[in-house]
């Protein structure tokens, strides 16, 4: 098992930022500080800050919306987990369904998240065994799970509800670290009660206790369901019945049971299959029959394929399979020409697709200059992506205006600006900086100058003085009033950086891809990338379109 210190540090390092954003949205000297001095974390231990929440769109269109934690909130909550991650464990091991099992590495070198995620094969090879196994299937979904979470139903959820609340009513329960953990979550927020936030990995450790209590109670009360009856990928379920009756059974008991935890399914995706293979499986055996064919045609082949795809299959994430799957195949094709009009036409079926196409859009076009359509497209993905409020979407186009150096108009600066998001607004700034950004950005100083760090606003602000970039509000907050006990006075001092102007190019992306595989070269058919690598689970909260 990892040490406390391993499971801090990864949290810190791999699990701060929702996996959606660019490579730049990284921490630097985060983890490594606060594991080797976590005394800079005791002057803080009251604060509660506030999320810095954006909206971003899934690969089926729908908007969901993430959350940044303050850093001060985020470290004290990591702290707590990795300190009592033994007795996390032993709760979450209630379950014998969850097909997420949290494991983190021995070693904070150890690439991707901060911890293991459930593979896309295995979840397959789950969901084919129930349809074979079972003559129906039940389907069942948590509505809004994260943000429906009562922070209060932790500690019910650690010591089960009767003696949680047994506990509280001879005024005990306070005592318990269950009940700190609670304190702790509220406190990312202002202390509300309701919510937890979309994207950092400790929502993930905290969503899993939750539902590691309800399988419990699920196999637990009444007839009891067998180990290999249930499966299900964070709130998403699949439970494998004998008859209409045992399926009426299995619902209402689903439903009795996460309402004792102030939580409710789902009405629209409650459904009864029988005979029918995972969706998956409909489309992706299909792209083995690319198989032997080169260049041209496995390049016109993939997109045709792709596009009949997913306009077919819109609940799969077929784009961010086929791109991943075949990306080193796509980067060693000669014809880079062919390949990037590919790329682009599927930008311009939708522009959320941007995190995907990123990758392989910038080792293709290596060093050279973006031609004039390219131009149009990376400003056309600007406008949509405002008009859209697609803030994910729009600070990956944002990103690639500056791995580009291609300068953003006032027309477009503006734009991006009324979208009033903190992260936006550091990435103009840092196209500023790079003298990208026509006009300027004198607007930050009025949006930024009465507001300190203890607000969702404390990246714009850390992040600009820091590297002295001019828009900066000019007044100084770190180590100032506005400065939460100095905290990231420390911050400053040990050179932590929660933004990598650096993570620019193929190499900054987590898809193993370097300039050399974007050489033409023998790579044969299977020169592909892992799917599984990408971390791309496929419910509630991570039914993306990133890796």
């Amino acid at each position: 098992m990892a040490s406390k210190s391993v499971i801090f540090q990864r949290l810190l390092e791999r699990g701060f930022y929702p996996r959606e954003l660019p490579p730049c949205f990284r921490t630097i000297n985060f983890g490594a500080l606060l594991a080797s001095k976590p005394e800079y974390l005791k002057p803080q231990k009251d604060f509660s800050g506030e999320i810095a929440f954006l909206d971003g769109a899934t690969f089926q269109g729908n908007h969901r919306t993430f959350g940044v934690i303050n850093p001060i909130n985020y470290a004290l909550l990591s702290q707590f987990l990795a300190d009592h991650w033994p007795q996390i464990e032993n709760v979450m091991d209630l379950s014998n369904f969850s097909a997420f099992k949290i494991v983190f590495p021995n070693s904070v070198a150890v690439g991707g998240r901060a911890f293991q995620r459930s593979s896309f094969s295995g979840k397959l090879k789950k969901q084919a065994y129930l349809s074979s196994a079972y003559p129906s299937v039940v389907h069942l979904d948590i509505n809004r799970f994260y943000g429906s979470i009562y922070s209060h139903s932790i500690p019910w959820a650690v010591l089960g509800k009767p003696e949680a609340l047994k506990q509280h009513k001879v005024k005990k329960l306070d005592a318990h670290w269950s009940a700190k953990l609670d304190r702790l979550v509220r406190a990312c927020n202002r202390n509300q009660t309701i919510g937890i936030p979309i994207g950092p990995d400790t929502s993930r450790v905290v969503s899993e206790l939750v539902l590691s209590r309800i399988d419990h109670e699920l196999k637990k009360n009444g007839p009891g369901l067998r180990k290999r009856q249930v499966f299900h990928n964070i709130d998403d379920y699949e439970i494998g019945v004998e008859n209409t009756t045992d399926a009426d059974r299995v619902i209402a008991r689903f439903e009795k049971e996460i309402r004792q935890f102030e939580l409710r399914s789902h009405e629209g995706k409650t459904a009864v299959f029988s005979g029918e293979l995972p969706e998956n499986l409909h489309w992706e055996p299909k792209f083995n029959l690319l198989n032997g064919l080169e260049e041209t045609e496995f390049l016109d082949g993939l997109f045709a394929l792709l596009a009949s795809e997913r306009q077919a299959h819109p609940g799969s994430n077929v784009v961010g399979y086929a791109l991943s799957r075949f990306a080193k195949k796509i980067a060693s094709c000669s014809d880079k020409d062919l390949s990037l009009r590919h790329l682009q036409t599927l930008l311009y079926s939708s522009p959320r697709y941007v995190s995907w196409v990123a990758p392989l859009f910038v080792g293709l076009k290596g060093g050279d200059d973006l031609d004039r359509a390219q131009k149009r497209m990376l400003r056309w993905g600007l406008e949509e992506c405002s008009r859209r409020h697609d803030v994910v979407s729009l600070l990956w186009f944002l990103y690639l205006h500056i791995q580009f150096d291609l300068k953003v108009s006032k027309a477009h600066k503006k734009l991006c600006f009324e979208v009033e998001s903190v992260l936006v607004d550091l990435v103009l700034a840092h196209a500023d900086h790079n003298a990208l950004l026509k006009g300027g950005f004198g607007e930050a100083s009025g949006r930024y100058a009465n507001v300190d760090l203890g607000t969702s606003s404390w990246l714009f602000l850390y992040e600009t003085e820091i590297r002295g970039w001019k828009a900066a509000t000019g007044a100084s907050k770190i180590g100032s009033p506005d400065d939460p006990n100095k905290f990231f006075k420390l911050m400053k001092d040990n050179e932590v950086h929660f933004y990598d102007v650096a993570a620019f190019g193929v190499s900054a992306f987590q898809w193993g891809l370097d300039e050399d595989d974007f050489s033409p070269s023998d790579h044969g058919f299977d020169a592909q990338l892992d799917y599984d690598e990408f971390d791309t689970d496929d419910d509630e909260t991570d039914d993306y379109f990133l890796y």
